[in-house]
């Protein structure tokens, strides 16, 4: 139901990565708000940027939101104070009701406008803290750090279980500070296909009709952890002839993954391809998704797999276990970083594709994971600070 426009909000949305899973959140998001009256403006930076970008900063803009490009990286470095004086004269001129920052250079950009004499209520959603990849050293000690500091700004929306423990017990978050509000999923633009057009789309791709195709999606960086992705994937060869990998994404650790399929003999089984402005026919061509990350928030890839009814193989990490505790009836998992066991159960899933068990996972993202329920849970946060 569109409100009136007694009731709409001016909502400022703040991100640094303008491609990938945060950005696709921040897209929907700033979509729902817009579709339902409320005046949305957009403050990105294009260093990571997409044609998708593009389009959202055309899209606001017509809509009379105001932009700014920030032009930053997702690392500190010295144009973070120049974005934060762009993003004091946005807030400045556009005199937003609510902030809404996401990822973790926009949280903090978002949340020391504060020391600015910044009043609009703040919310952050982390999208998964560097801090919960375990990799210890000083970067995670700092990072942890200024997420603890700033932790005490505002209201953070946690995507998962096991980001909102790690908030609380590690970070040290008053808990009266945190949200738990999940990733929703657009289940009308994210289907199955049928037989004939998953036949088109593979036969495009060059993949064999025998084939049977794995999928995973995501920046290929350390997060993901892609290079126990290509180890597990080559060994599960070994035994099933028939494997083949399609692999969606761009990071710093392609030249390393391209490199390593290479020494591994299994380059001829992997469809690479960087970028797709809509990511659906990657996911009708798959016979199932896997997702070997150190850490997550709530994986939008893993939902947008399930709207699709794949089956998936996820790490045992924060983030995906929510998903492995959910009840999904074609579920496997391993442990991080373990590429025996990844092998195992890719062999498994792969055995049991041939079964035809009937399938809970679109029921699933359509019961739990709508956009109405979950952006209408943020929706519902931001009246309560505003007032409305």
């Amino acid at each position: 139901m569109v409100l009136n426009w007694l009731s709409s909000m001016q909502i400022l949305l703040v991100t640094e990565p303008g491609v990938d899973g945060v950005f696709r959140h921040v897209e929907a998001l700033a979509s729902f708000l817009m579709e339902r009256g409320h005046r949305i403006h957009l403050a990105y930076s294009d260093v990571r940027g997409s044609d998708r970008l593009t389009h959202l900063v055309a899209k606001v803009s017509a809509a009379g939101g105001k932009t700014v490009n920030l032009a930053v990286s997702n690392a500190p470095g010295p144009g973070d104070v120049a974005a934060l004086m762009k993003l004091w004269r946005l807030v400045t001129e556009a005199q937003p009701d609510v902030i809404h920052a996401h990822s973790s250079k926009a949280g903090a950009l978002a949340r020391a406008l504060v020391m600015l004499g910044v009043r609009p209520p703040v919310f952050y959603t982390p999208h998964a803290y560097f801090g919960l990849s375990g990799k210890g050293g000083m970067k995670s000690r700092v990072f942890n750090a200024v997420e603890t500091v700033l932790g005490r700004i505002g209201t953070t929306i946690n995507l998962s279980e096991g980001e909102r423990a790690f908030a609380r017990d590690s970070l040290r978050i008053p808990q009266a500070r945190l949200r738990l509000i999940a990733n929703p999923v657009d289940c009308v633009r994210f289907r199955p296909a049928d037989a004939a057009k998953r036949k088109e789309i593979r036969a495009a791709l060059g993949v064999p009709t025998e084939a049977i195709l794995l999928g995973s999606v995501g920046r290929l960086a350390f997060q993901k952890d892609p290079l126990t992705l290509y180890r597990a994937f080559a060994k599960a060869c070994q035994s099933r002839p028939e494997l083949w990998l399609y692999h969606l994404g761009e990071g710093e650790l392609s030249a390393e993954c391209a490199a390593l399929a290479d020494q591994l003999g299994i380059r001829s089984r992997i469809v690479r391809q960087t970028y797709l402005s809509e990511p659906l026919s990657f996911y009708q061509a798959l016979d199932g998704m896997i997702l070997t990350s150190r850490y997550e928030g709530l994986s939008f890839a893993v939902l947008e797999a399930l709207a699709c009814d794949l089956p998936v193989i996820l790490s045992q990490v924060p983030g995906n276990n929510d998903f492995t505790e959910m009840g999904l009836s074609h579920c496997w998992s391993a442990g991080k970083e373990d590429v025996d066991g990844f092998a195992k159960v890719i062999g498994q899933w792969a055995q049991d594709c041939g079964l035809g068990r009937v399938s809970n996972h679109r029921q699933i993202a359509e019961s739990r994971f709508s956009q109405e329920a979950c952006f209408g849970a943020i929706v519902r946060e931001y009246e309560q600070k505003v007032g409305r």
